[in-house]
């Protein structure tokens, strides 16, 4: 552990793979009058069998989640509060496994909830927004805990106890807030990410302008906002591969001066599964999304009216039927998808031009291009089976030579 996270390190987990999508499932089953909790808990008896822990380890958290299934069958409704509360057995029985699992291999540590140590948001369920007014609680709560400290990633809760998740890639936000909480000198996040190319080479160093760009555009490698923290505490984040635990990975340093207008494009980061909202009252629009609390990932604005791109989920659903019924109407368009290509682009005015001649050359349909020469991003959206054929030829346009990954 000193090797990696210096004398007092602190650990920031996330569910197991595929446990939250599955927690979501079973949550969304048990809307339906389906409560189904067996298969989470099937999953981590296997774990905790892999591992060589006692498999009773889990039973509370078992028997709880059970008992919240079951009312969310018994209601066949399905809150956005209980759906986080659902979500959260997802980290909050990773912590305790991952503790454990440290205790086992002979190193002190202790789980935490990271609601317990104060970490306070807004009431924005599914993608709640931090308060600055956790740094000082989560600052003197982690002092009294004993060992290494096991804190649960994505979850919060607000200011009126109701618990609340930070949205996806929600984890990497704790982490840089419980950073910044103490004044660390050093980030790292650990992150099993593919990507659509291979043999992409690894970025060595990034800007934070180009890696806030990179994540809002979809690449998984840090939550969006995640990077404010990060800047306020002057920390260096370092994005490390769990493949390769000796690589030193990607460097996020806030006081690299080396900024998305210094050279030519650093990557490519792609979104898929969007849905298109189209009104022609703008103002509509932004009214009902405000109103709402979504977030769109993508908005253009022309005099046929405003376009808003959103990932489809429960949130984005239950707005759309609210919107049909007040007898209002928007054309939708689903399975959209698109392509970011990163950095550089007033360095490389051609940049645009490029990319939508390559995307052409390919027969790809443009559905619709954000570009322009002082942007620091050019994206490009098209249908969502062409996604993966799109990032394919922009990264042979610009990276041919070389390459580019980001863990």
């Amino acid at each position: 552990m000193r090797d990696l996270g210096g004398e007092r390190p602190i650990v920031v987990v996330s569910a197991h793979q595929g446990v939250t999508a599955l927690l979501d499932s079973v949550a969304q089953a048990a809307a339906r009058g389906e409560p189904d909790g067996e298969r989470v808990r099937i999953r981590h008896r296997s774990l905790l069998r892999q591992l060589g822990l006692d498999a009773d380890l889990l039973d509370r958290y078992f028997a709880e989640l059970a008992a919240l299934l079951g009312e969310t069958a018994r209601r066949r409704e399905l809150l956005l509060g209980d759906r986080d509360l659902v979500l959260s057995y997802g980290e909050r029985m990773s912590a305790r496994i991952v503790a454990h699992a440290l205790k086992r291999a002979g190193v002190r540590a202790t789980p935490v909830d990271a609601f317990d140590l104060g970490l306070t948001t807004d009431s924005n369920h599914g993608a709640a927004r931090p308060l600055l007014e956790s740094r000082g609680p989560i600052r003197t709560a982690l002092l009294q805990v004993p060992g290494v400290p096991v804190v649960t990633g994505f979850l919060a809760q607000d200011r009126h106890g109701n618990l609340t998740t930070l949205g996806r890639n929600g984890s990497d936000l704790t982490a840089a807030l419980v950073a910044e909480a103490v004044g660390a000198r050093e980030l790292e996040l650990w992150k099993a990410v593919g990507g659509i190319v291979p043999g992409a080479r690894l970025v060595e160093r990034l800007s934070f302008e180009d890696a806030a760009a990179l994540a809002t555009h979809g690449a998984e490698i840090l939550h969006p906002h995640a990077l404010a923290p990060a800047l306020r505490g002057g920390l260096t984040v370092r994005i490390r591969d769990v493949r390769e635990p000796r690589a030193e990975g990607t460097v996020l340093d806030p006081r690299s001066s080396e900024g998305s207008n210094t050279r030519g494009p650093v990557g490519i980061a792609a979104r898929r599964r969007l849905l298109c909202i189209h009104l022609a009252d703008l103002a509509e629009l932004a009214g009902a999304i405000a109103r709402s609390g979504l977030e769109p990932v993508l908005c253009t604005i022309a005099d046929a009216g405003a376009r808003v791109f959103l990932v489809p989920g429960p949130a984005v659903d239950g707005w759309l039927a609210e919107f049909a019924n007040s007898g209002r109407r928007a054309v939708l368009q689903r399975d959209l998808a698109f392509a970011a290509v990163v950095g550089g682009a007033s360095s490389e005015p051609s940049v645009p031009s490029r990319a939508l001649d390559a995307l052409s050359r390919a027969g790809i349909q443009v559905v619709e291009a954000v570009v322009g020469t002082e942007r620091a991003s050019q994206v490009f959206v098209v249908h969502g089976a062409d996604l993966e054929g799109a990032v394919r030829e922009l990264h042979a346009t610009f990276f041919a030579r070389e390459g580019a990954h980001i863990p």
